[in-house]
């Protein structure tokens, strides 16, 4: 993991607000269990977040509450979050884990009952790119060269982005790839990937530097397209706004794009009392500049990459003012057949 600069602005802006708010916070969080929900189960990179996360930020939240982390994976994320607003307790100990597609599920998908928009955000850990993958042994090495067959990926939910962007993606190319959804983490579909039961999959880059570093070191993977902020090793792989000519779908891949603006984000119920918001928020600051968590996440090889909760809110307000007949349209072309 590579210094981030960020991180010594995050140390700069822990300030005296936090004194003022950790007095009631500390009495409500004393003895306390705060859940970290993770959207994936275990084996993936958004997993590793939401379980690095638990291990360091409890220290940090007045009144040092003990931390578990508890995976509720399903719908690309859509289970996790319609619990958080749902179900899930709402006085401040549950903090979740958006997975980035969970984002887009309220206007390009069914089944998901929350607005992102009213959640409030503590901070995201990192933004990363996203890869469309394929194993070594598949003899194609872009999406122009997949037209003469099909090819099967793997992914999660169809609100995910390992069902999402490969599909978007062929839809523009000509690409003849079906993606079978259904699989729990990304770890299970690495699996199937090793396995030869599917070709490919979509996953961001940085994870499998996080849970496959080997696959990267001896080629086992070949990187066929790559979406959102760049990555210094990619630099021969196309980028998917290649493939956008129209300004219809030009527009469609920059929805599509948006979660990958707020990465790996953190956040908690809308009905969480201002107090201990403002609590959190100032704990995930605290643990973001921790030494413990930066030597933590360099040990396992998770990359941070910070951004605060103004930028996601900001982000999350923009991708939501998209015209509705252009998310019906994208809604259509995303849809299972």
């Amino acid at each position: 993991m590579k210094p981030c600069p960020v991180l010594a602005v995050l140390v700069a802006s822990v300030a005296t607000t936090g004194a003022a708010l950790a007095q009631p916070a500390a009495g409500f969080y004393k003895d306390k269990t705060v859940v970290v929900v993770s959207p994936s189960d275990a084996g993936g990179s958004i997993y590793q977040y939401a379980l690095t996360v638990s291990n360091h930020l409890g220290r940090h939240i007045p009144g040092n509450p003990t931390t578990i982390v508890q995976a509720r994976p399903g719908g690309g994320g859509v289970t996790a979050a319609n619990y958080v607003s749902r179900v899930g307790p709402k006085d401040g100990t549950v903090v979740a884990e958006l997975h980035p597609q969970s984002l887009l599920a309220p206007i390009t998908g069914k089944g998901a009952n929350y607005d992102p928009r009213t959640f409030n955000w503590l901070g995201s850990v990192a933004v990363r790119t996203y890869v469309g993958a394929v194993w070594h042994t598949v003899n194609v090495k872009s999406l122009e060269d997949m037209k003469d067959r099909e090819y099967v990926f793997g992914g999660s939910g169809v609100a995910s982005a390992s069902y999402q962007y490969p599909t978007f993606l062929a839809h523009l190319t000509g690409a003849r790839i079906r993606v079978i959804p259904g699989y729990k983490s990304g770890g299970e579909t690495n699996l199937a990937m090793e396995r030869g039961e599917v070709q490919g999959r979509g996953n961001y880059y940085e994870g499998f530097l996080t849970t496959n570093p080997d696959w990267i070191r001896d080629k086992k993977v070949k990187f066929i397209f790559k979406l959102g902020p760049d990555h210094p090793d990619l630099s021969g792989v196309p980028a998917g706004n290649r493939y956008a000519k129209t300004p219809k779908e030009k527009q469609m891949l920059q929805v599509l794009e948006a979660p990958l603006g707020i990465g790996q984000a953190f956040y908690v119920a809308k009905e969480v009392p201002n107090e201990r918001v403002e609590a959190l928020r100032e704990a995930f600051r605290k643990m973001l500049a921790d030494p413990q968590f930066i030597a933590d996440a360099e040990k396992i090889k998770l990359y941070v990459n910070p951004t605060g909760p103004a930028e996601i809110a900001d982000a999350v307000s923009k991708v939501y003012q998209t015209p509705k007949d252009l998310l019906a349209e994208l809604d259509a072309l995303l849809r299972p057949r």
